[in-house]
């Protein structure tokens, strides 16, 4: 856990156009800055979400916040909020998404990667809290890294997401979407930042390449699994959580016979 970081939520406490911010590495962050500059958003809070694959240095996010914070003052003033950095993760909903579903999803499809699933639940979690303010989700999301493929962020996978958020009622900003440049996610942040530092890591880094670091997947099969099972499955666990109290017991047997 992070420290320094706000552990309870109350809306009240924040302007009703509030829009959530997820934090976590820097592009994460340059998405902020980015929908920053849309002069109508003028209040952002932070949230930082973790799976329970994540280990390392979780404070070393909140350095990255305090310096975001200055950069911000820097660029805009008072003329934007970034509200104190919150925390939250839901890891019995991580493990429904993407643990209990390995087997069935090799099963069905032969192989699949639970990176997908797993960023499926970074934009989920942060739904409740959407909801209760501007209905709005910022995300780091990239469908190019300098030319190399991430899964996770392939354009068909970004659609995904935003359509199961669409359907619980939020919106999902990926306002870096096509930003392929490390160097224009630099320019974005403010600072020296090098990619994969300074933030947690996670045991299933790397698992859905090859011994060359080529990425594996086919699209095909990538289609029908987002299709018939990880839009289905985002949507009925975000109708849950839209709840004040999720009964697990029950989304379970739900998910499970979706």
């Amino acid at each position: 856990m992070i420290t320094k970081s706000v552990k309870t939520f109350n809306a009240s406490n924040y302007d009703p156009s509030t829009v959530i911010g997820e934090f976590s590495g820097r592009d994460s962050v340059a998405a902020i800055m980015k929908v920053l500059e849309d002069p109508s958003i003028k209040y952002i809070l932070p949230i930082a979400t973790f799976a329970g694959t994540e280990y390392g240095d979780f404070d070393a996010l909140y350095e990255n916040y305090e310096k975001m914070l200055e950069i911000v003052e820097a660029r805009f003033g008072s003329d934007k909020t970034i509200y104190p950095l919150l925390e939250y993760s839901n890891h019995d909903i991580w493990s429904l998404m993407n643990g209990r579903m390995v087997a069935l999803n090799v099963e069905k499809y032969g192989y699949m990667t639970p990176c997908i699933g797993c960023h499926l639940y970074f934009h989920l979690t942060k739904l409740p809290f959407a909801l209760a303010l501007s209905g709005r989700i910022i995300s780091g999301e990239r469908a190019s890294h300098d030319g190399r493929i991430k899964v996770n962020q392939l354009d068909v996978c970004l659609d995904a997401y935003q359509k199961v958020i669409e359907a619980c009622g939020g919106s999902l900003l990926m306002p870096i979407r096509h930003t392929a440049s490390g160097d224009q996610v630099e320019n974005l942040i403010g600072w020296d930042w090098e990619e994969g530092k300074d933030h947690p890591k996670c045991v299933l880094s790397g698992n859905y390449r090859d011994a060359k670091g080529k990425a594996i997947y086919d699209l095909e099969n990538l289609n029908t699994y987002l299709e018939d099972t990880l839009v289905p499955l985002g949507i009925k666990i975000g109708k849950h959580l839209k709840t004040e109290d999720v009964d697990m017991d029950l989304l379970k047997k739900e998910v499970l016979y979706l």
